[in-house]
């Protein structure tokens, strides 16, 4: 019984069944209305608030109806006949015929619906989520990172060996001196980035030092008594002091099942979502003409 429950096609049935239902309900007896009658009443309401607010959940727009006050639910009724009354004029004028964008807003709404109860009706088990974690491990690896703060000397600003030179002396000082990182900011010149960096990538680093000097950084051993360099980088040499560095690595499926969960359950809404609409496609007579125009 479970399994036929969980069949894509038995899920299509039932979101079927409940669109009649649903219909049904958002114009009662409306057939048999006059066609300038307009029918305000809770279950006009309830729908109105749920195609408003984009959130298919009866008892979500039950809650909203009914924490209205008295001003709010008067502007609502208001809303609510004047898109009723915009809506009619535009059918009896046959508006909606042969028009692309009504077309799409129609299929909009359908899908909108049908995600609705295709959600409510899916979810992923914790063999599924391990199953997803193992065939999409790569997604999820957390890369390299270092933390460090550098000192900086421009080559525009003193010419490229005059900036070396001043860095190596600098070097010199700040070793013997025992400069901690946090006053690398007292010494050498502003840098048009960062003068700190906390648990950043190569890419990052490469994207501000560039590929050459981000290697290096990499290679260094954290010490926070330490400074390293001159380093080169494309607006002149650095000085370094790195106190982290951590190994790429791949998360346990405990520390990010939350994450996991939710892309494998939006991955397999996705899929049940396309065998529905692949449902809805069988039921037709799929006739092909000429389309390529050839006479044939």
């Amino acid at each position: 019984m479970n399994a036929i429950l969980r069949e894509p096609l038995v899920h299509f049935l039932a979101i079927g069944a409940a669109l009649f239902v649903l219909f049904d309900l958002v114009a009662p007896e409306e057939s048999n209305l006059d066609s300038k009658t307009i029918v305000v009443d809770r279950d006009a309401l309830l729908t109105f608030v749920q195609f408003r607010s984009k959130a298919f959940n009866p008892e979500v727009a039950a809650a909203r109806l009914d924490a209205l006050g008295d001003a709010e639910l008067s502007r609502l009724i208001d809303d609510y006949v004047r898109e009723e009354a915009l809506h009619r004029e535009a059918l009896a004028l046959g508006m909606d015929q042969n028009d692309y964008v009504i077309k799409q807003r129609l299929i909009q709404s359908l899908q909108f619906i049908t995600n609705g109860f295709v959600s409510a009706a899916v979810d992923v088990s914790d063999e599924e989520i391990a199953e997803y974690y193992e065939a999409n491990r790569d997604d999820y690896y957390v890369d390299p990172y270092v933390t460090f703060t550098h000192v900086y000397f421009s080559n525009d600003r003193h010419g490229r060996e005059q900036a070396r030179q001043l860095a190596e002396t600098q070097l010199a000082e700040l070793n013997d001196q025992n400069v901690p990182f946090s006053e690398s900011t007292r010494h050498g010149e502003r840098f048009l980035y960062n003068v700190n960096y906390v648990e950043r990538t190569e890419d990052f680093i490469a994207s501000h030092f560039g590929k050459a000097m981000a290697a290096a950084v990499f290679e260094l051993e954290p010490d926070d008594s330490r400074w390293y360099g001159p380093f080169e980088s494309a607006y002149g040499h650095h000085l370094v002091m790195l106190t982290k560095r951590t190994e790429g690595v791949y998360p346990p499926l405990d520390e990010i099942a939350d994450s996991v969960r939710e892309d494998a359950l939006r991955i397999k809404l996705d899929e049940q979502n396309d065998r529905a609409v692949q449902a809805i496609v069988d039921t037709y007579d799929i006739r092909m003409g000429d389309v390529r125009g050839t006479g044939g």
